[in-house]
């Protein structure tokens, strides 16, 4: 995991003050060391953050046969294997880093090497025979790959500020995306960013070009994409158990090759189901090895009485007790909610949804052990229907008498009335006109509504879940700590997308085969809860009833930018509105506003 930039020239010499600039802006990213290569047309940076081969083999950027230079993000989980295969048709390996594997597997497959990769990543590859550049970054996005493009040159990046180091970028708001942001949140998923100029390379995808072809219009191709089970399959209880076995056995996988590192790995630990399988699943895994020493969780929560509505320490400590581990627990008090705010932003390099305060808090309670990566749980929601919002789709999805079945046993679920009622007027509509013309009603309402439930998931799976991803990675980065994420294993995930959407909801339960699957493992109020959290912060307490309230509301009335893209907006009245959404987004404005352009 590390930190990667560099600069393809088409004519102009580059100085390698250029490239170091551009390292030394995302040190965080790789603080144990950093390396940088030119040559004739390109220049390779690396910062890095050492996890697997600490020796001096693992050096980047690397050079391998004389042939390929590599400057390369992530980790390659199934690369032992991969290494196997390719020493027996005749590689050989300095060390025993996964860069050297892509390195050769590139050399062997060509681009067909992308589809053997299980893992994250974002790397160029520069190849001297041919004199081309592979750049590619991994299914799902995970590790973050952005370009810009001038008239003589092309600069990549893992983060946005070191391509403001460029000698001549200049940093410019782009008001088409601030403005998707403020309507509609966060917009990951898109090509575009907050700043004029700066793309991100699209996930699944590579791209091949010559240094003279690096400022045309970046053609890119998809390695892999993620085929779904469209079925209404009505639900059997024989299938489900087999499924859930099965969903057990690829998460336990994914869990044990993240697990494989040199150094010491940990669990970031909500008390919700997806993180606390993760943990589990580690326990076993340990125990398994006969490794004594005990796993470390990392948590964050709130002991206030005025935050306790944010506080899940009921269910981690359940966990906690359980499975005999040992726990760390992260705090803030109000007094730092400025400056961590001011991070989040900065580690960012966008406007969230929210303050996002769980994150840092969590990952500087890691940075603070000797634990350097964490099994995170991001993903698993927009795969098993998580989130209560997925019942609408599948309720309306039902003949008339499966929903009269499938109505009480939702409504036993706090805050699911409103999903029940709205659910029971479409499928009445469904029943009586069809499925089209429900569909056309909710869109000239404004309503992008999918009825398909699996298709809903891939929808988000591409869309609002690449915001957390983002997250993740940035707010693990900034404390030089590693997140991986188990339930974004290609294995997992196509799997999860085969199955009919009945297994998924069921009995009123989100998340289903999930649930089944730890069924007897876990504390049954941490397999069956009801309610769902995900690592939330207290905002409304802070900004409606603590001196914060006099700093949100002073920010965001004295941001020009605020002032230009909402003239005349009175934010205190915006603040007392029911749902804080919108005054969040108007404050993150105002902060990134002060963080980048001030």
């Amino acid at each position: 995991m590390c930190g990667i930039a560099g600069i393809i020239s088409t004519t102009e010499p580059i100085l390698e003050t250029s490239i170091k600039a551009m390292t030394d802006a995302m040190a965080h990213r790789g603080p144990n060391g950093e390396g940088h290569h030119i040559e004739d047309t390109f220049a390779f940076g690396h910062r890095r953050l050492s996890i697997v081969d600490l020796s001096d083999a693992g050096h980047q950027p690397m050079i391998y046969i004389d042939r390929y230079v590599i400057t390369y993000n992530g980790e390659i989980y199934n690369h032992g294997d991969l290494r196997a295969e390719l020493e027996n048709v005749g590689y050989h390996f300095n060390g025993h880093s996964d860069t050297e594997v892509i390195l050769a597997a590139y050399d062997f497959w060509g681009v067909e090497c992308l589809a053997k990769f299980n893992g994250m990543w974002a790397f160029v590859i520069y190849d001297r025979q041919n004199k081309s550049f592979f750049i590619s970054r991994d299914r799902f996005g995970v590790k973050p790959l952005y370009f810009c493009q001038t008239e003589k040159t092309f600069i990549f990046s893992s983060e946005i500020k070191p391509i403001f180091e460029y000698p001549g970028f200049e940093k410019r708001i782009n008001y088409n995306y601030l403005n998707k942001y403020l309507n509609t949140g966060p917009q990951e998923h898109l090509a575009e960013t907050i700043f004029q100029g700066v793309f991100k390379f699209p996930k699944a995808s590579y791209a091949i070009l010559t240094a003279n072809e690096a400022t045309d219009l970046l053609k890119t191709n998809k390695f892999w994409s993620l085929n779904i089970n469209e079925s209404s399959e009505r639900f059997s209880q024989e299938n489900a158990l087999k499924y859930a076995n099965r969903y057990y056995e690829l998460l336990l996988d994914a869990v044990r090759i993240r697990l494989k590192a040199d150094v010491k790995v940990g669990s970031a630990l909500s008390g919700g189901l997806d993180s606390s399988s993760i943990v589990y699943l580690v326990n076993q895994l340990l125990r398994e090895d006969g490794k004594i020493e005990l796993q470390e969780t990392f948590s964050s929560i709130f002991r206030e009485k005025e935050t306790a509505y944010c506080d899940e320490s009921y269910y981690i400590n359940l966990i906690i007790k359980q499975l005999n581990v040992k726990s760390n627990f992260g705090t803030v008090d109000e007094s730092e909610i400025t400056d961590l705010h001011y991070d989040v932003i900065k580690s960012y390099e966008c406007p969230p949804d929210n303050t996002c305060i769980a994150g840092p808090v969590v990952f500087r309670t890691v940075k603070s052990t000797d634990v350097k990566v964490t099994l995170d749980g991001q993903g698993a929601d927009e795969q098993l229907a998580g989130y209560l919002g997925y019942l609408n789709s599948y309720l309306t999805s039902l003949s008339f008498f499966d929903f009269l079945q499938e109505a009480p046993k939702v409504l036993r679920t706090p805050g699911t009335l409103k999903h029940v009622i709205s659910a029971f007027f479409m499928l009445s509509f469904r029943l009586i006109f069809g499925w089209p013309r429900l569909v056309k009603v909710l869109n000239i309402l404004g309503y992008n509504y999918e009825p398909n439930l699996n298709k809903r998931l891939k929808h988000d799976f591409d869309t609002a879940l690449m915001n957390l991803l983002h997250y993740s990675d940035r707010v693990s980065m900034s404390y030089s700590i590693e997140s991986r994420a188990p339930f974004m294993d290609y294995r997992l995930v196509e799997f999860l997308f085969s199955i009919p959407a009945c297994y998924k909801i069921h009995n009123g339960w989100t998340k289903y085969i999930a649930r089944l699957a730890f069924d007897g493992k876990l504390p049954d109020e941490v397999c069956w809860r009801k309610d769902k959290m995900g690592w939330p912060s207290p905002e409304e307490h802070w900004f409606r009833c603590t001196p914060l309230r006099r700093w949100f509301m002073d920010t965001v009335s004295q941001s020009a930018l605020i002032q230009k893209v909402r003239p005349g907006l009175n934010i205190e009245r915006e603040l007392d509105t029911k749902k804080m959404t919108k005054s969040i987004r108007y404050l993150n404005i105002a902060v990134f506003e002060k963080v980048f352009f001030k």
